[in-house]
């Protein structure tokens, strides 16, 4: 209680700070007004959501700390849930187009609020994959921010899968700044496919789930491996940048 209470006054000033823990603390509002932001805030109170939000906007886990030669303007945020992270991302950078990836209908639902009438954000109904089509979307037990995708099956929830080639065509981009994935183990199946949309990528921010589905980092390394990217940690985040195009 109490680290939640100081995080929120250290972030947003004691006033806004302790508007903010009333909200979620005392009155468990599921709509809150966050300082900084022009519109409400959508989450689930007594869910996962809330975790969320402590590490996106309380131990700010996306305040990466960037070269000074990207300055970004093109960002994907795969695996965006509720929009968090989009909706920081454009705080931080506000001349960015922010691409939101999220394929769950309940996390699409509520990331589709958060996200109206930011004109630089686009909401995208649709997992990250190694091939376009349809998916299955699975609970494992993880919880909201755990939906699992699986080859179709027939058997769950179908849902447009989209490849990073194909998103990049659609919308004709040359170049990526920020592509952050947290895919829950989807990314053994992305980074097994083409890879070509590294060259262009300037920082990738991803987080691994060998715990949920083995050969993640296997996957993630070996197609790192013919790029110069250099690696730190940030929080349960890895954060690579390319030297290549970026020094």
């Amino acid at each position: 209680m109490f680290w939640f209470l100081r995080k929120c006054i250290q972030k947003f000033g004691f006033t806004g700070g302790l508007s903010v823990y009333v909200q979620i603390k005392i009155f468990r509002r599921p709509v809150i007004t966050l300082p900084r932001y022009p519109q409400p805030i959508h989450y689930r109170p007594g869910t996962a959501d809330l975790t969320t939000f402590r590490e996106i906007f309380l131990r700010e886990e996306y305040n990466l700390d960037l070269p000074t030669s990207i300055k970004p303007k093109t960002i994907i945020d795969a695996g965006a849930n509720i929009g968090f992270t989009s909706l920081y991302f454009s705080r931080l950078y506000p001349d960015a187009i922010i691409y939101s990836l999220e394929p769950e209908q309940g996390n699409f639902e509520l990331l589709k609020k958060n996200v109206e009438g930011y004109s630089n954000i686009m909401a995208v109904q649709a997992a990250l994959w190694n091939q376009n089509g349809t998916i299955e979307i699975a609970d494992r037990g993880h919880g909201l921010r755990g939906f699992m995708v699986e080859e179709a099956s027939g058997k769950n929830q179908t849902m447009q899968a989209i490849t990073l080639p194909s998103l990049i065509l659609q919308h004709h981009i040359t170049s990526i700044d920020i592509l952050k994935i947290d895919i829950e183990g989807s990314e053994k199946e992305v980074f097994s496919g083409d890879t070509s949309w590294l060259r262009i990528t300037k920082c990738l921010v991803i987080e691994l789930h060998d715990r949920m589905k083995p050969g993640c980092s296997e996957a993630v390394f070996a197609a790192l491996s013919p790029y110069h990217f250099s690696k730190t940690v940030k929080g349960e985040n890895l954060v690579f940048i390319n030297q290549e195009i970026t020094s």
